[in-house]
């Protein structure tokens, strides 16, 4: 069987309010998700999972399997993996055991469906338990300060604080924009992934995380000179 899909979109957000609803382009962010997930041809189901009566009319209009989520996983403090196991849960019961899922966070619209393709193809050839994607990091945290007693202090010791930019070891941060993972492996370890993890290296002005209307334009300046 293909993978599941979960877009997980709740209605809420502190930051930035109704951002899964925020239109780029003319099209709501969750729309953009799940026009992805669709395109890439990769899974079996696609489902959305959210608090929110509008976010799932879109996301059913689009043809993925829009869900109610459950009260207790649509809070500020609900974590995505705890929406995932549940899911995963509802579709077995439905006789739907899925070796595989992914995670697609509606928050990353430039996404594309040939990158969930070229993740999904990384996933399968390697035999690895996960897939992330993952975009070089702008500064590297051995050059990182933290404040200790008013004053700032190296976060990591002084020792290669003053190397020069290519004497430093080049690091990544997983941008959430693709997931994948075996269900096994998630169930056991009830995290998305810790050790083991291979990276799909997604295209820097494919991984914009929008989290504030500033992130909404700049997004929109990219796909404006893409």
């Amino acid at each position: 069987m293909k993978p599941l899909a979960i877009i997980p979109a709740r209605g809420g957000s502190k930051r930035f309010p109704r951002k899964n609803v925020a239109h780029l382009r003319g099209k709501p962010l969750i729309l953009w998700a799940v026009e992805a997930a669709i395109g890439s041809g990769v899974f079996d189901t696609v489902c959305v999972s959210s608090d929110d009566a509008e976010i799932l009319r879109i996301a059913r209009e689009a043809g993925a399997d829009a869900r109610l989520r459950p009260a207790e996983f649509a809070t500020d403090t609900a974590q995505t993996k705890h929406v995932a196991l549940h899911l995963l849960e509802e579709f077995a019961k439905e006789g739907k055991k899925y070796e595989s899922c992914a995670l697609l966070m509606p928050t990353s619209p430039l996404r594309t469906a040939e990158d969930i393709r070229k993740a999904y193809e990384i996933f399968t050839q390697s035999g690895c338990d996960c897939v992330m994607s993952f975009v070089p990091n702008e500064h590297s945290p051995e050059q990182t300060y933290r404040v200790v007693a008013g004053t700032m202090e190296p976060y990591l010791g002084s020792e290669r604080m003053h190397l020069r930019s290519q004497e430093l070891e080049k690091t990544y941060r997983h941008d959430g924009a693709i997931t994948f993972v075996k269900t096994a492996v998630f169930r056991k370890r009830r995290e998305w992934c810790d050790t083991g993890v291979v990276p799909y290296f997604i295209p820097p002005e494919h991984s914009v995380d929008i989290d504030s209307p500033d992130q909404l334009r700049y997004a929109e300046f990219l796909l404006q000179h893409s």
